[in-house]
Order: structure tokens, then C-alpha cells, then sequence
């Protein structure tokens, strides 16, 4: 087993606190000590469609979010881009907040697969899905430039 870079942790938990999706969906992340990425997200009605509950397509960020953060903690400091991703929704999230977690399936020089649940307050699970990612070994990026690119979406 490798041994997991918290500080790159960190770094992963600041971007995506500070990308305008995270106060859109009024949601947060965190990692435990194998490198999986948790989400929350807080029900409210900017997240529902017109029948007030979660809309199918945040629950499909819920899991896009868990699954990229899981994988990208496994590659510190290089970009990895989504190829695919599914995602099976099963239940309604019957107007609860909503946790995703992700889980690696597979690590490798050039491509990384993961998959993710999403749960609802009481457990009841509600989706989930499957991702494939390349890994752009040749682009490394550093805190700057996400806090550079972040900026520049800043109306302020």
C-alpha cells in the first residue's frame, strides 16, 4: 500500500472548497486515511427539480466529485481528466442530505478507475457509479495556478 501525501490531501480539500461548484451545491469534502474522498451536501432548494427533491443530475456531481477526488489523491500534484463516468440512481434522496464516498478499483501508470456511493441521511443507499480517468502525467500543476484559474472566475 502507498503511503498517502496529507499535505496533497489538503491541497485537493482547498480546491475544491474554494471552486464556486462547492457553494453552489452548498457542499463540502474531506478525505479519510486511505485516501477516499467524502462529500456532503446539505438539502435545499436550489439543488431540487419541480417536484422538490434532489435533481438526478446533482446526485450524478455527488458521485462525479467522490470519484475524480478519490483518484486524484493517488496522483499528488498531476492532472487527471474523466474519460466516463455512469451513474445508477436506485432511490430518491427523499428531501435528506445526501453523503458521497469513493473507492479505487484501479491504479495505474496511465489510467485510474474508481466507483462511488451515494447515501442518504438515514443510510438508504441512492446511487451509485463508476469512473475511468487518464492520468496527464506530463502536466503538473501547482496551488498557484488553481488559485490563478479560481480567481479569474471571481466576479469580485
Amino acid at each position: 500500500m502507498r503511503k498517502l501525501d496529507r499535505e496533497w490531501l489538503d491541497t485537493l480539500e482547498m480546491i475544491y472548497r474554494k471552486a464556486p461548484i462547492s457553494r453552489t451545491l452548498k457542499s463540502d469534502i474531506s478525505f479519510d486515511d486511505e485516501g477516499r474522498a467524502h462529500f456532503s451536501l446539505q438539502f435545499h432548494p436550489g439543488v431540487c427539480h419541480a417536484l422538490g427533491d434532489i435533481h438526478g443530475g446533482i446526485i450524478g456531481a455527488m458521485v462525479d466529485n467522490a470519484t475524480w477526488f478519490t483518484a486524484a489523491a493517488m496522483y499528488p500534484n498531476v492532472w487527471i481528466t474523466t474519460t466516463e463516468f455512469h451513474t445508477y440512481l436506485i432511490k430518491t434522496p427523499a428531501r435528506q442530505n445526501i453523503y458521497s464516498e469513493g473507492w479505487v478499483i484501479h491504479r495505474g501508470k496511465r489510467l485510474a478507475v474508481t466507483r462511488a456511493e451515494v447515501r442518504r441521511e438515514d443510510g438508504e443507499l441512492v446511487a451509485y457509479g463508476t469512473a475511468t480517468f487518464v492520468v496527464l502525467s506530463h502536466i503538473r500543476f501547482t496551488v498557484e495556478e488553481v488559485e490563478k484559474a479560481l480567481k479569474s472566475l471571481d466576479p469580485l
